[in-house]
């Protein structure tokens, strides 16, 4: 259990990373509508019991920000780093 532990932990840094870069790649007024696809298509690929009110919350909070301000977008992509820690991904 103690490996399985270590993998999710690993994976959910690796998620908070890509929404860092996410922030980064809209600051640079880069492709990050592409970047933001990505990693709401593989959210859309979690098992159903992982799928708790925080996970809807992410979900929800991600989508939206296509339409957000940069202010707004960026407090909102911080939130969804931290909503990570709170979601069960297997």
């Amino acid at each position: 259990m103690e490996r399985q532990d270590a993998i999710i932990e690993a994976y959910k840094d690796k998620m908070k990373n890509r929404l860092f870069g996410l922030l980064r790649e809209r600051e640079k007024d880069g492709e990050w509508e592409k970047y933001l696809d990505t990693i709401l298509i593989e959210l859309m690929g979690y098992n159903d019991n992982s799928k708790t009110i925080e996970y809807y919350t992410l979900y929800s909070k991600l989508a939206s920000c296509r339409y957000l301000s940069f202010k707004y977008y960026r407090k909102t992509i911080f939130e969804c780093m931290n909503l990570f820690d709170k979601i069960g991904v297997i």
